[in-house]
């Protein structure tokens, strides 16, 4: 078994690209219909392969924001641009599979291309197995707070650079 097994399992795309769902879904929601951008699923993911982020976040109500994860726990900042760094190629990947297996449609506009999920809920067999609830509870909750605020204010509630 190799050493980054549950590293490994963690990043896996079909995963992601099942996250990157519900967030773009609590996105649109939370956002009167428009989409995420690219940016916007790299943090995100960045976040989600962060398992002390991950389990901060789930447990948090959806109108608490970013910003009281920020001021609650600030050692979830340490490494988040490394991590967000290293987030790249999965991010790509995930969205990759979500787009090619129809869960999200690639939409472009001015800057960075956005991606809207399709339909009002997932295929029955993708939805929540039990023990991925933690990072699906994250991601819903991140597509939230994400449409609260502009790119610009996350990136630096967060203080990551693209």
């Amino acid at each position: 078994m190799r050493v980054d097994h549950e590293e490994v399992l963690a990043r896996n795309a079909m995963l992601l690209a099942r996250c990157f769902w519900h967030l773009s879904h609590e996105f649109g929601t939370a956002a009167d219909g428009r989409a995420p951008s690219l940016p916007l699923f790299v943090i995100a993911s960045a976040m989600l392969f962060h398992g002390e982020s991950v389990e901060k976040i789930h447990r948090m109500n959806f109108d608490s924001g970013l910003f009281k994860v920020v001021m609650e726990r600030p050692d979830l900042l340490a490494g988040l641009q490394r991590r967000l760094e290293a987030a790249l190629e999965p991010s790509l990947k995930g969205l990759q599979v979500a787009v090619s297996s129809g869960l999200l449609s690639r939409e472009g506009g001015e800057g960075f291309p956005t991606f809207r999920a399709a339909g009002s809920n997932l295929p029955a067999p993708l939805r929540d197995p039990p023990y991925h609830g933690t990072m699906t509870a994250a991601a819903r909750r991140l597509g939230v707070w994400f449409a609260g605020e502009p790119l610009a204010v996350i990136q630096r509630q967060l203080a990551v650079e693209f």
